[in-house]
């Protein structure tokens, strides 16, 4: 571990990473700056909404382009326009729909940033170490997470929403000088392929995986999302959930962050995601707060495995020419699972309520482990005939 969080290149990374969290976590507080100025709670879901469109939208465009033209432009120009755009929002004294507009460039600007630094940061990590920096890499974000509101919400209460905008163009200012900090190698472009997002997609190695980490982002969004709302009608506090989330996660990485480079990453994953689903499953049963801190404990080591997992095992069928596109892919699989999923659960939950809706999650969960236990199961065993196929009959070699 040493080796990796001494490399100035990780640092400077990961430090671009924080600033770009801070931001994006410290949106939290948008909601009410749209209802201030007039808007209502369906202007909120299109204000907040319309960031994921781009997000995930502008993914088979630009992913190619940072294979292409490297990391460092994107992550510069990402972190950049991320925060100075901010300011838009300076300019509005009542609700407008033009505030969408920000919302969108912000989206395009996140998955430039985003997948640049991510796919940097596999770039520097030797394969053997892939999955622990890959998890220590993501601390920088739930650090953000737990600092970002918090500061937030201070400059907000005690001197408005200018300082909250010109706050969150600072960390996006900071995240800039950082990005300058960041060494690139030359890079040997070739060709453009406009289609190489879409048929390094339609490759059987990375559908599996692509589905796999939409339904984990599915889980996260039913419990992120709908947990605080539950806690609510329990009189629980839904903070205890989160803290505890979050300490685990953070001590899972640090202290157990190489098990998935020495273990069988798929079957790891595989069992990420049937804890998922018992743990939803359990939600749907939660009465106390001390069970509410064993279950975000918990959620915290499911999801501080299963993520650095996902992503290792992804890019281990990568190359110096599509990895970001590949990078692009899980995470965007991942975006996929939480949004798509959202309106699904809130259906269920007006339909059904909330503890329907947590167990049909779980068992949506541990259908999709059977599921990936029987396809792997199979893949393994196709790949073991085929190797084997021409050993034992030489005829076929020709």
């Amino acid at each position: 571990m040493p080796d990796i969080l001494l490399n100035p290149r990780f640092l400077a990374l990961t430090a671009t990473n924080l600033c770009l969290f801070l931001v994006i976590a410290t949106w939290s507080f948008l909601p009410i700056f749209v209802v201030e100025l007039g808007g209502d709670n369906f202007d909120v879901g299109l204000v907040m909404g319309s960031l994921g469109i781009t997000s995930l939208g502008c993914l088979p465009f630009v992913a190619p382009l940072i294979d292409r033209y490297g990391r460092k432009p994107f992550i510069m120009g990402g972190i950049l326009l991320i925060g100075t755009t901010n300011g838009g929002f300076m300019l509005f004294d009542h609700y407008s729909h033009s505030m969408i507009i920000v919302r969108l460039i912000q989206g395009v600007a996140f998955a430039a940033c985003f997948n640049a630094c991510a796919t940097a940061v596999v770039d520097i990590l030797p394969p053997e170490k892939r999955a622990q920096g890959i998890g220590l890499f993501g601390i920088s974000g739930s650090l953000a997470i737990a600092v970002g509101p918090y500061v937030g919400e201070m400059l907000l209460l005690r001197w408005g929403f200018h300082a909250y905008f010109l706050l969150l163009a600072a960390f996006g200012g900071i995240g800039f000088l950082m990005a300058l900090l960041v060494k690139e190698p030359p890079r040997k472009t070739g060709p453009l392929r406009a289609q190489g997002f879409f048929r390094t997609a339609l490759q059987a190695r990375h559908m599996s995986l692509m589905l796999v980490a939409a339904t984990f982002g599915a889980g996260f969004a039913v419990m992120s999302n709908f947990f605080p709302l539950y806690a609510k009608s329990l009189g629980i506090k839904a903070g205890v959930f989160f803290f505890c989330y979050g300490v685990s996660l953070v001590l899972v990485r640090v202290s157990l962050g190489q098990v998935a480079d020495h273990c069988d990453r798929e079957k790891l994953i595989l069992a990420c995601l049937a804890a998922f689903g018992i743990i939803l499953t359990a939600t749907s049963q939660v009465a106390s707060t001390l069970q509410t801190m064993l279950l975000g404990a918990l959620f915290g080591v499911g999801q501080g495995l299963s993520y650095p997992a996902m992503m290792a095992r992804m890019v281990d069928n990568s190359n110096d020419s599509n990895r970001a596109v590949v990078v692009a892919l899980f995470t965007g699989s991942f975006g996929v699972g939480i949004h798509v999923s959202m309106p699904i659960w809130g259906l269920i939950a007006n339909l059904k309520g909330l503890p329907f809706m947590f167990l049909a999650g779980g068992l949506a969960m541990l259908a999709g482990t059977v599921v990936g236990i029987a396809y792997w199961s199979w893949s393994r065993a196709c790949c073991a005939g085929e190797r084997a196929l021409p050993d034992a009959n030489p005829e076929y070699r020709s």
